[in-house]
């Protein structure tokens, strides 16, 4: 027998493992469409108030869904969504609804009737404003327990950081004041080269002007926003 060392061959068969699955990269979410759906939440914040009070005055004038979407311009779909509490309409929207049913916009936001024809007044503390969101601002509706209101005051978060966040500039009846609060913003309307605006500055412009602001600034600007109501305001004539 031999004296060699007896060499063991090594084992070759090794186990390999398996590479893991690359993992695929989220898709970014959509951008909102103009009117933004929500989910059914009918008894929250603005949304709330104003389906109730779209159902309940539409109710009231023993109109249809039919009826009311002739006489407002908006669609039947998009009235039923509201008065579920489905949608948050964009101003415009809003605009057209109250047109339709013959009450002011601040009517849309309060739960109260009717108020004294005189010597009425209006409170709403800080932070305790009816909101009512779009893509492009959320409003803090003031006041509005106060029905018939000559106009709309409104403290605004301008949202929007450019003309292309609006699927169209707005133009309606009426005129509007804004005042920066906080911030700085740029007005874009029909007719004049773009106006930035800082804190303290403040623009009165015609409503049925295109226009749309949108925040200039790090930070979101928030803007005192005053519209007249929903009708052409005509000066008093002399006799």
């Amino acid at each position: 027998m031999s004296n060699a060392a007896v060499r063991m061959k090594p084992n070759k068969s090794v186990t390999r493992r398996k590479a893991a699955p690359a993992v695929q990269p989220r898709k970014p979410r959509s951008a909102r469409p103009p009117d933004v759906p929500v989910a059914n939440d009918g008894d929250s914040g603005g949304l709330g108030v104003l389906a109730r009070k779209a159902r309940r005055l539409r109710a009231a004038a023993g109109m249809t869904l039919q009826e009311l979407s002739a006489r407002s311009g908006v669609s039947q779909s998009a009235l039923s969504k509201i008065e579920n509490g489905q949608l948050s309409p964009t101003y415009e929207k809003i605009l057209a609804l109250s047109k339709g049913l013959g009450v002011d916009v601040a009517e849309l936001f309060s739960d109260s009737g009717a108020g004294a024809p005189v010597g009425r007044r209006g409170v709403t503390l800080k932070g305790l404003g009816v909101v009512h969101s779009s893509p492009q601002y959320d409003y803090e509706i003031l006041c509005p327990d106060v029905s018939s209101k000559q106009f709309l005051p409104l403290l605004a978060t301008v949202k929007a950081r450019s003309v292309q966040d609006f699927p169209s500039l707005p133009r309606h009846e009426g005129e509007e004041f804004v005042y920066v609060v906080r911030g700085e913003i740029t007005l874009h309307s029909e007719f004049y080269e773009p106006l930035k605006l800082a804190e303290g500055d403040c623009c009165y412009f015609d409503s049925s002007m295109k226009h749309g602001l949108v925040s200039a600034g790090r930070q979101d600007a928030v803007v005192l926003w005053v519209c007249s109501k929903n009708v052409t305001l005509k000066g008093r004539q002399t006799p």
